[in-house]
């Protein structure tokens, strides 16, 4: 038997909030009404859940909320529409510095 899943304690993300994160978010620039651009050499990724299940969005170069969805474009330009409720995190990748490196 599949054991019960246990239940979401986080609340659900809203446009509001998440517009609060990418403002504050070094590497992502506001463009035009409430389009983010993820800056060149900065990867972004959108993390998604639900019941004992997580997608990440990656390589994200464009985020626009709408009232009820979020439209993140990937670099190779797919296209995912989301409604807020399971968006739980964002990361922004900087670029690597020009400094010595370990490995070959």
């Amino acid at each position: 038997m599949t054991q019960p899943s246990v239940p979401r304690t986080m609340r659900p993300m809203e446009r509001a909030l998440l517009e609060t994160i990418l403002d504050a978010t070094n590497g992502i620039d506001r463009g035009e009404g409430s389009t983010f651009e993820i800056e060149e050499e900065h990867r972004g990724s959108l993390y998604i859940g639900g019941e004992n299940a997580t997608t990440v969005l990656n390589d994200l170069v464009r985020i626009t909320l709408h009232d009820a969805y979020v439209e993140a474009e990937a670099k190779n330009r797919t296209l995912h529409c989301v409604v807020y409720g399971p968006i739980f995190g964002l990361a922004v990748k900087r670029p690597r510095d020009d400094g010595p490196r370990t490995g070959f």
